[in-house]
């Protein structure tokens, strides 16, 4: 390890890291290879915690999941969603209860809406662009891969927020980078990178923290190094501009840079002005009205 590296990784050992929930450890670690072996051990270990299996069977029943099929208990909804799914619902129940609640909390639930949304939307658009077979994990690195900006939210609340509110309420991503590193010595991105680590997280969720949207120049490139996230980095400038969550309202001159960094990348899945109108209009109406929307909001409440 180089002496920089070094030096980073000494500073991010003084960050307070939430424990990792024993579900969320457990599911983790489930082997994929055997479906059939997965679908069951993920059964026993959800419906060992009643509040867990209930929230899950909630989240299928939205209409993003259960699309008119009633969903009534875990094996149910194995069957009919498949394991992953199931899996990436476990591990966002899970993630309600990682995110600490300590700091600002109107900036810890901004924060994780935009995660949750990011997820969604993500996984919606690698179901569009012919990455059916890894939308699940599309899904996970929409949710996890911004997990630092929660965690120095929480532990240096009050320095956070000006951070925050400095960067257009971390909207300009490279702003808000450049202030982290002025105060902290690091940034978000780093600590997402050394939470995911110490948690054993699988490589492609701890790898996906240190993508930073603004520096793309080839997107290409990342789209064959990393094929999971490009569909997150997308949906992560959709929910920006287009204010998903509800107390983000960008000015104009940021909303310009981000709808012109997105554009330059939405070639990758050859997203033309069509279908950029439904990702940055349509899909946001259908998406507010669905039950999976407001129950993620009472999730972090708890």
């Amino acid at each position: 390890m180089d002496v920089g590296k070094q030096m980073l990784t000494e500073k991010l050992k003084n960050l307070e890291l939430p424990p990792m929930p024993q579900v969320a450890a457990r599911v983790m670690q489930i082997d994929e290879s055997q479906i059939s072996v997965s679908a069951e051990q993920i059964k026993n270990i959800v419906q060992a915690d009643l509040a867990l299996s209930t929230k899950i069977l909630k989240l299928a029943n939205s209409a993003f999941y259960a699309r008119g099929n009633r969903i009534n208990n875990l094996s149910q909804a194995i069957a009919l969603l498949g394991f992953k799914t199931v899996k990436g619902l476990s591990l966002l129940v899970s993630a309600a209860s990682i995110i600490p609640k300590k700091g600002n909390f109107k900036i810890m639930k901004e924060l994780w809406m935009r995660s949750v949304l990011s997820a969604l939307i993500a996984k919606i658009i690698a179901e569009r662009v012919g990455k059916d077979k890894v939308k699940d994990e599309v899904f996970m690195v929409g949710l996890l891969r911004q997990i630092g900006k929660s965690i120095l939210a929480n532990q240096f609340a009050e320095e956070y927020a000006i951070c925050f509110q400095m960067s257009g309420d971390a909207g300009d991503e490279e702003k808000l980078h450049q202030l982290e590193n002025m105060k902290w010595q690091f940034t978000s991105a780093d600590a997402s990178a050394f939470a995911m680590k110490t948690w054993n997280f699988p490589s492609e969720l701890v790898d996906s923290s240190d993508v930073l949207r603004y520096k793309i120049s080839d997107a290409l490139q990342l789209e064959k190094e990393q094929p999971l996230v490009m569909p997150v980095i997308l949906a992560e400038y959709i929910v920006l501009i287009s204010g998903y969550t509800e107390s983000f309202k960008p000015d104009q001159k940021l909303k310009d840079k981000l709808l012109t960094e997105f554009k330059q990348i939405c070639p990758v899945y050859q997203i033309d002005d069509v279908k950029q109108k439904y990702y940055l209009e349509d899909l946001r109406q259908v998406i507010k009205q669905d039950s999976f929307y407001s129950f993620c909001g009472e999730l972090f409440s708890d």
